[in-house]
C-alpha cells in the first residue's frame, strides 16, 4: 500500500508540474496519449479556425470569447472523441493545465454534447495577463472552476 500510494504522488507530482521559463516556445502543447502531440506557436494558433462564444459573467454583463475550439484542437492531434471514443478509449481525460501548474479535469464524453473554447481574446481584446494568453471558456457551467487561466498544456491521459 506504502509503495502504491508513493507511486501516486510521484505520478501527480509530474503530471502537474510548473511550466518553466525554457518552456516559453510553446505557446500550447497538446501531448499525452495521442495519435499526434503537438506544439503550437502564437501564429499557428491563431491561424486556425476561430469560434466565438457569448456569455454573462456573475453580475449578468455579456461578454464575447474569441479562440478555438477545444475539441477541434483535440482532433487535429487524433484524440479519441465522439463516435471514435469506443471501448478502452473511454478511460481517457483531459488534463488541461496552467502555468502555474493548476489543472483541470475533463472526461472525453463530455465533448459528445458540448464544446469548449481555448480563448484568446474577449470583447475584441487579447486577454488580460492574468488570464491569458490561452483560457478554457465553458459557456454552460455556472462554476468557472474548469476555466483554466493562462493554458499552456493539455494531455490526454488513461485513467489506470
Amino acid at each position: 500500500m506504502k509503495v502504491l500510494l508513493s507511486f501516486f504522488v510521484l505520478t501527480l507530482s509530474i503530471i502537474a508540474q510548473p511550466v518553466r521559463a525554457g518552456d516559453a516556445a510553446a505557446f500550447l502543447t497538446i501531448d499525452g496519449e495521442t495519435a499526434s502531440p503537438r506544439m503550437f506557436t502564437k501564429a499557428e494558433f491563431e491561424a486556425l479556425p476561430r469560434t466565438t462564444v457569448h456569455v454573462k459573467d456573475r453580475a449578468g454583463t455579456q461578454h464575447s470569447y474569441e479562440g478555438v475550439s477545444l475539441g477541434y484542437l483535440l482532433g487535429l492531434v487524433g484524440a479519441p472523441l465522439k463516435q471514435n471514443l469506443k471501448h478502452g478509449e473511454v478511460a481517457k481525460f483531459l488534463h488541461a493545465q496552467a502555468r502555474d501548474g493548476y489543472v483541470a479535469v475533463f472526461a472525453l464524453p463530455e465533448f459528445d454534447n458540448q464544446d469548449y473554447l481555448v480563448a484568446d481574446t474577449a470583447d475584441g481584446k487579447p486577454l488580460a495577463p492574468e488570464v491569458g494568453p490561452l483560457q478554457i471558456v465553458s459557456p454552460n457551467e455556472m462554476r468557472r472552476s474548469r476555466w483554466v487561466k493562462q493554458l499552456v498544456l493539455l494531455r490526454i491521459v488513461r485513467s489506470r
